[in-house]
């Protein structure tokens, strides 16, 4: 009985191992439809401000300065990002592209991409904005492809890399991870419609990028691709990925430095919601799910001729999964690609080890992972209360510049302390680049709490994004809105008149 429980338990998960793989490439493998690449038809490179960080030399590829020259030529606006003049990316740009527009300056944030990209992200001036990781190859009607899903409803897509042109064994075996691992469970998560994120090109409206903070969208967790696509989702917005892949020509690749980067993004995912996938993936690999079908066999009496076969049929399953996967999104696979997706599968495993030893993030002289916390608290700030008015009671809370998930707690905690029968609340806003439907929640929960505490409370100088998320809430209708703090001191005096929420925007006036 024991025996026939072992083999019944190890032939299944051999089962189900090769069911998800096979699953994921069906899935992945599927096309969203042409609709949305018709209704963009109308959009041309004009639309576009494409940010390009670089880092070294290496970032500035001569294919990939030569595409974002060809951009700019096309009408696109062009931000090269470096972090300082010195930077080894400048040289070899400037001499392919002598006028190229490079902004230089570097933040102080915990996250080292950000610190370069900010500056790029508010110089952006078109409709449309596209970051882009180092060394994608774009031309006017790829950029056209993968901004297609955009829409009224659509606010970010994510364009996944495909990497082609592996100069070495190393560069293959990273390959196989972008290409046949990490985009065929992202694409199919996606079509199952679960939010996912990832590199490549990221792409979305300036309003939308204006809406989550600008940079700071990207900064507030640990990922800057997870930041963007949770601050988006909090908008009421949908993201997606695309259906076009993106090119990333690979070239030679260190072997320790392709290693680096799978622990590095692995231990990146154990700060984030999807931990629970660095373990499971080793667990329903090719290696796994072939160790427990071989035990299930040989518990179950088979011969080792037998075991031998379906040992060989299983890697055969899994490999041609994975091809058939990639040659529906135009990728290649060949033998040394299918002998690379093995060493993956069989480094799966040491991966999921290693990424739990520690956890260290170290990308580019930061400790990604033991930094920021503490210093992402330094970019959004935290609430300040100040008394002014004393006789009259009268306090104000003054909100950090991010008032999401992150922040709610403190800016909670502080905005119901200063509710106190019999004085006055000024709420001041004027920091505030972004606020997610939490930190709406949060207001809702103290106007509460004033209400039935009979404390009066006046909201003032939310402007911008802060203000349109307010009015596109509804939650605008109740609020006692002053355009500066001196009108909320006197709306807070005796029997003085409640203001409206048009107090949110100014006025214009035409003609």
């Amino acid at each position: 009985m024991a025996v026939s429980a072992v083999a019944c338990i190890g032939l299944g998960w051999w089962g189900v191992g090769t069911l998800l793989h096979w699953g994921t490439a069906a899935l992945a493998g599927r096309r969203s439809g042409s609709r949305a690449l018709e209704s963009s038809g109308r959009r041309t490179p004009s639309d576009f401000s494409i940010v390009a960080p670089m880092s070294g030399a290496a970032d500035a590829s001569e294919p990939y300065v030569k595409a974002l020259m060809a951009l700019a030529g096309a009408g696109a606006e062009v931000l090269i990002c470096v972090a300082a003049e010195d930077d080894g990316a400048v040289a070899p740009v400037r001499a392919l592209w002598p006028d190229a527009p490079i902004l230089i300056g570097n933040d102080t944030t915990f996250n080292p991409k950000m610190n370069n990209v900010r500056k790029g992200l508010e110089a952006a001036s078109r409709p449309f904005v596209a970051l882009c990781d180092a060394g994608i190859l774009l031309d006017a009607e790829n950029l056209r492809r993968a901004a297609a899903p955009l829409s009224d409803k659509v606010g970010l897509v994510l364009a996944l890399k495909g990497g082609e042109a592996p100069g070495n064994f190393a560069a293959e075996l990273e390959r196989a991870y972008i290409d046949g691992h990490q985009a065929r469970f992202l694409l199919a998560a996606d079509r199952l419609g679960l939010a996912v994120a990832s590199g490549g090109v990221t792409l979305m409206s300036h309003d939308t990028l204006q809406r989550i903070g600008n940079w700071r969208g990207f900064n507030r967790w640990i990922a800057d691709d997870y930041s963007v696509t949770r601050s988006v989702r909090e908008l009421g917005l949908l993201t997606t990925l695309g259906d076009f892949m993106v090119r990333l020509p690979l070239g030679p690749r260190d072997w320790s430095a392709v290693w680096r980067r799978q622990v590095r993004w692995a231990r990146t995912r154990l700060h984030l919601p999807v931990w629970p996938l660095v373990i499971w993936e080793p667990v329903v690999g090719w290696v796994a799910s072939g160790i427990f079908g071989v035990t299930g066999l040989v518990t179950a009496g088979a011969s080792p001729d037998i075991v031998a076969a379906c040992l060989l049929l299983h890697t055969l399953l899994w490999l041609v999964a994975e091809k058939w996967f990639m040659s529906r999104r135009g990728l290649t696979f060949g033998l040394r690609a299918a002998g690379a997706a093995l060493v993956r599968e069989c480094l799966a495993p040491v991966l999921m080890v290693s990424a739990l030893s520690s956890r260290a993030i170290m990308w580019r002289g930061t400790d990604l992972g033991g930094q920021w916390r503490a210093n992402g608290d330094d970019v959004v700030g935290e609430p300040e209360v100040t008394a002014i008015d004393a006789p009259q009671g009268i306090t104000t809370v003054k909100l950090p510049e991010c008032v999401d998930s992150t922040t709610v707690g403190d800016v909670e905690q502080m905005l119901l302390d200063a509710v106190r029968p019999g004085t006055g609340l000024i709420v001041d806003g004027g920091e505030v680049t972004y606020m997610g439907a939490a930190g709406v929640r949060t207001l809702a929960t103290v106007l509460h709490r004033a209400e039935e505490a009979r404390v009066r409370v006046v909201f003032c100088r939310f402007t911008g994004p802060a203000a349109d998320c307010l009015l596109v809430s509804g939650f605008s209708r109740l609020l006692d809105v002053a355009q500066n703090l001196d009108e909320a001191v006197t709306r807070l005096k005796p029997g003085a008149a409640e203001g409206s929420a048009e107090s949110l925007h100014p006025r214009r006036t035409t003609g």
